[in-house]
């Protein structure tokens, strides 16, 4: 519970992985990756219910070994690569009211992002109350500038690639700019329900350090998890 509303924790976990084939339900130092994102909000002080929406038997079961609920099965035409994360939390939210579960508060936790502690969803909240706001999206330290980033022609000309002065400039001067690391994102269901999304004009930002920040989207994402993973139950 948080300020006396239940708190769901939705995890999405669609089967048609193409980067890493199956990953979702894929063994991370022997547990499925889904797993490791289960515990964590079983873990947090404010969690209430933790439903994970998928359209995969073999994540479903995942699912339910580690301890979620996956009280339905995710539409296929909401399972694909165009579908719309904003349309799966919609159908989540109202097939569970359908069930009379409703919830004053949306705890999106993707999978992929098995670094994320507890200790972490519990800094979401408490950073939610600091700043008065409705809505808290975490985020990392970019890696590069923006300001050295551009699209390339098809004949690979870097005339108007991005501007020289400011790929003269080292990152001191620019500043630090951040990132969406896709750890952790919640909010007040009838603020994403307005903003359609957790982006808005009363969401802040969680800072999170970059050796927590890995999203699995390829086989070396993997790999480096597992080694972060390593070490960190080594000094623990």
């Amino acid at each position: 519970m948080y300020r006396d509303l239940p708190v769901l924790c939705l995890i999405p976990a669609r089967g048609g992985s193409k980067g890493v084939p199956g990953k979702n339900s894929k063994p991370l130092l022997g547990r499925p990756l889904i797993a490791w994102t289960v515990a964590a909000a079983q873990e947090s002080a404010f969690v209430d219910d933790i439903v994970v929406s998928t359209d995969d038997a073999a994540i479903a079961a995942a699912a339910a070994a580690a301890g979620a609920r996956v009280p339905f099965q995710r539409p296929a035409d909401l399972a694909s690569d165009e579908a719309r994360m904003t349309d799966v939390i919609e159908h989540a939210l109202v097939t569970l009211a359908a069930g009379s579960d409703s919830y004053g508060w949306l705890l999106l936790l993707q999978p992929t992002s098995p670094l994320r502690t507890a200790a972490h969803i519990d800094a979401a909240f408490a950073r939610l109350g600091e700043s008065r706001g409705r809505a808290i999206v975490s985020v990392c330290e970019a890696e590069h500038s923006p300001l050295w980033i551009g699209r390339l022609p098809a004949d690979g000309n870097m005339a108007s690639f991005c501007d020289a002065a400011a790929a003269r400039s080292n990152r001191q001067q620019s500043g630090p700019y951040y990132r969406l690391n896709g750890s952790i994102y919640l909010a007040d269901v009838s603020y994403w329900r307005a903003q359609q999304g957790f982006l808005g004009p009363e969401t802040f930002a969680l800072v999170m350090p970059h050796d927590v920040s890995v999203d699995i989207d390829e086989p070396l994402d993997f790999q480096l998890a597992e080694c972060l993973l390593r070490r960190r139950l080594a000094t623990s």
